[in-house]
Order: C-alpha cells, then structure tokens, then sequence
C-alpha cells in the first residue's frame, strides 16, 4: 500500500471515528462542546464551513486531474505517428494500398471519396490503416 492510500485510509478511520462520536452527543453536549457565545459558534461554524468547502474543493480539483490524465492518456492511445507524415508521403501510402488492395485488411472498406484528398481524409484513412495493423505507426506496410 502506498504512502498516500494508507494515510488516505487512517484519515477516513479518523472522520469515521469522529463522525460516530459527534452522532452520539446530545444537543447539549454538543453545544456544550462549541464556544460559549453566539459569535464564537458563528466563528466555529464558518470555520468548520470553509474547512469542508476546501477539502470538497481539493477532492474536486485530485479528481478532475486524475479524469484529465485518463483522458489525455486515452486521446494519444492509438495515435500513429503516420499522422504527423508530410502530405506527400501520405498520398503515395494511400496510392500503395490503392495499387495493391490485397495488402489491406478484409475490414477496411473505402468510402466514396469527391477526388478532394484533404488532409483530414488522408489523416482518417491512415489511422484506419494503423488501426488494422495494415501499417506501423510510422507509415510502414506491413
């Protein structure tokens, strides 16, 4: 267990714990245990307030760069570095595959395309390739 889940896990007991004997005080001993004045059991209150809101806040913030990382880590998975390739080198991967159709996988099927090449269908294409191994991710025919 790692340093941080095991404090992690003691911190809980500690909240459990105090959470249990909070819940078993009466009214007044509760009041009994806060500040004698109105305004020191604002004070104590709003401290408390602010405590939890931080806590809540850092969880929040733990929790979304933790979602961030799996997301970024998701993004570049599977990204081909043939993506980055000049154009040039991409339409003559496209024009290898197009002269020899028996290199390409039975699951690849071509869509229809209006004889532009953009970049972004050359792009698609080729990570399709990628993806059905037809390809490594620098653009080699397997």
């Amino acid at each position: 267990m790692s340093k941080d889940s095991d404090a992690r896990v003691k911190l809980d007991l500690l909240g459990e714990a105090l959470a249990k004997d909070l819940d078993e005080l009466s009214d007044e001993e509760l009041l009994e245990e806060t500040a004698a004045t109105d305004e020191e059991r604002q004070n104590t209150v709003s401290h408390m307030r602010s405590l939890v809101e931080k806590a809540i806040a850092t969880s929040g913030q733990r929790r979304l760069a933790k979602a961030r990382q799996a997301y970024e880590a998701a993004r570049g998975k599977g990204r081909a570095k043939v993506i980055a390739l000049p154009q040039a080198r991409k339409k003559a991967l496209i024009a290898h595959f197009a002269k020899n159709p028996q290199a390409l996988p039975k699951e690849l099927t071509l869509a229809a395309r209006n004889e532009a090449d953009s970049e972004a269908d050359l792009d698609s294409l080729l990570q399709d390739l990628f993806e059905l191994g037809a390809i490594d991710d620098e653009g080699n025919p397997r």
